[in-house]
């Protein structure tokens, strides 16, 4: 077995899933361990599983940060529409019941959870991945065999999970995974709401269209080439302005609830701003005669660190000190790890 190669599976696995879910604080960090079957055995088995495919593809056909960003679009559709069905939610999170829902989907949060799992999920993880553990060599990281269990695990995922959603879920309510809590399911079992929620079929059509949309743009996309006959360096200082940018355009919003205006304008938005940010990175670094991975490392770690302090800012807001503080510890770390300039990690290292 390459050691090397299966140590940054996982922490690919493990980053994706612990900064998407603790950090946002969907899920606190010692429910990790509190409620573990459904934490590992559903949560960070989906994410990981996920990311692992998701990096044999990378691996495998050479696929370069705008495609990985495409994917990242397809696996939030498929994580929030056909797993956790938040999508179709009557009332998603941080927005008001049926604020842009068309056809029982909600829109502007589909986009909006879409484009999270984009940046934080995939292409965030993969960044940090690539500055820590880089990349040997392309070529396959799972084999033909090794591809059995895992897209078994995900389908049993994926045919499970959303029955037990469906099963749980008013109209006036988020909900709530029972599987793993049968004393509560039993005790309980004659007072759940009997109205149901259901997707609609427009909704389903409508993401498996989007679904196969980026997956011809992701097959049929030519490989980026960022060489430029105009050559000027600019600075770390440069990329942080721009990802800062990024952030507060991306976060603000939705915390604000756009400020009272129409559904339309949330939705157009968020369809605008990842395409003009792209651009404008893609712009600066073709133009960059010293584009280097210590100007990645200052893009993930800006990414990181206000994502961040956002997530720790929320758990102390939610009176979860607890939670504060090992996500604020964890930051420490993977910063530590993203600028190789090691304080806590020296123990390690002896």
């Amino acid at each position: 077995m390459d050691i090397r190669k299966w140590t940054r599976n996982i922490t690919i696995m493990v980053l994706g899933a612990f900064n998407a879910e603790s950090i946002s604080s969907a899920t606190p960090p010692q429910e990790w361990v509190l409620n573990w079957p459904f934490t590992i055995l559903v949560v960070f088995m989906f994410y990981g599983l996920s990311l692992l495919v998701i990096e044999d593809l990378v691996s495998r056909y050479s696929l370069d940060y705008r495609k990985l960003f495409l994917i990242g679009l397809i696996y939030g559709l498929l994580e929030e529409g056909f797993l956790a069905l938040t999508n179709e939610l009557p009332s998603p999170p941080g927005f008001t019941p049926g604020f842009g829902r068309y056809l029982g989907l909600n829109v502007p949060w589909t986009i909006f959870i879409s484009e999270f799992h984009a940046v934080y999920t995939v292409v965030l993880t993969f960044m940090i991945a690539d500055l820590i553990i880089p990349r040997e060599k392309s070529g396959p990281v799972l084999s033909r065999w090794q591809y059995v269990p895992v897209l078994a695990y995900l389908a049993l995922l994926y045919l499970s999970v959303p029955n037990y959603v469906l099963e749980t879920v008013s109209t006036s309510s988020f909900f709530a995974m029972l599987v793993f809590q049968p004393g509560f399911f039993l005790s309980n079992f004659f007072l759940i709401n009997a109205v149901r929620f259901y997707p609609s079929w427009e909704s389903v059509a409508i993401q498996l269209a989007a679904i196969l949309v980026l997956s011809l743009l992701v097959i049929r996309l030519p490989r980026l080439e960022l060489d430029c006959s105009e050559k000027r360096p600019a600075s770390r200082r440069t990329y942080v302005i721009l990802a800062l940018a990024f952030e507060i355009m991306f976060w603000v919003p939705y915390m604000t609830a756009f400020g009272g205006a129409p559904d339309v304008f949330a939705t157009v938005y968020y369809l605008v701003l990842p395409v003009t940010f792209g651009a404008l990175i893609i712009s600066r670094i073709r133009k960059d005669s010293a584009f280097d991975a210590s100007k990645i490392a200052a893009i993930s770690l800006t990414l990181l660190l206000f994502f961040g302090a956002f997530g720790v800012f929320v758990y102390i807001l939610q009176g979860d000190i607890v939670g504060a503080a090992i996500v604020a510890v964890a930051l420490w770390v993977e910063t530590e790890l993203i600028t190789r300039r090691y304080l806590l990690l020296k123990i390690f290292k002896r």
